[in-house]
């Protein structure tokens, strides 16, 4: 399931859009019958079966995104996908953003997915796809589809997920925030007049206080917690 955020007015019955517009402004749209299988030959062939897929998911979309501009000509568009699945969309964005960009449209598509899940996932829960080499070469070149398709790659460590604790200098951080990718733009696109600033670092320090998370410069933490 993937969530469809619509940013546009509201006509000004609705006091609550007032206190949170992005609440009221977003609609959630079912895509999972694109990621179904209907033939079992295709079933067998997990490289067929990901590229129907993957198509299916990008002719849903973009439905979506044609139908939403034209009920809301004058709207931006910010399109999030949760847990994006890998296989599928590494067909299904590279079709999604040349499109965006062709047209020139005024989208802007954030997704999220778990690399570690595709990547260490059996053969045998991908439809036996090729020997176990193959495989992982296969889904190494999913992976990096994916990531070209995008403008910017973030990745985010969690320091629970470390089989040996973090150095004590971090021991007030969560994790860390990686820029893999950002790519140098030129004005072509809507969203190119504000990418001219670059980040200030490559590596972040993120820290999580109850529901709030905070992303901040790695600094030399106080001398107490180098010890």
């Amino acid at each position: 399931q993937f969530d469809f955020e619509q940013d546009y007015g509201d006509n000004g019955n609705n006091t609550d859009a007032e206190k949170n517009p992005l609440v009221t402004n977003t609609k959630i749209v079912d895509c999972s019958r694109a990621l179904w299988s209907s033939s079992s030959t295709l079933r067998n062939d997990a490289t067929m079966e990901y590229q129907q897929q993957g198509m299916a998911l990008f002719c849903s979309l973009y439905k979506h995104l044609q139908t939403t501009l034209s009920s809301h000509p004058n709207t931006v568009i910010r399109l999030f996908l949760h847990r994006l699945p890998i296989g599928q969309g590494a067909i299904a964005m590279p079709l999604l953003m040349s499109k965006i960009r062709k047209e020139n449209l005024p989208v802007v598509v954030l997704a999220t997915a778990r690399p570690w899940k595709w990547l260490s996932s059996s053969p045998s829960s991908n439809n036996n796809y090729g020997s176990s080499n193959n495989d992982a070469m296969n889904k190494l070149d999913a992976l990096s589809s994916l990531r070209t398709a995008t403008d910017v790659t973030l990745s985010l460590d969690s320091f629970s997920s470390f089989r040996s604790p973090p150095p004590p200098e971090f021991s007030l951080l969560q994790g860390v925030l990686t820029v893999r990718k950002c790519a140098s733009f030129h004005v072509a696109h809507y969203t190119d007049a504000v990418t001219w600033k670059r980040p200030l670092a490559e590596r972040f320090g993120v820290k999580r206080d109850g529901r709030k998370v905070t992303v901040q410069l790695l600094h030399l933490p106080p001398e107490e917690y180098s010890k």
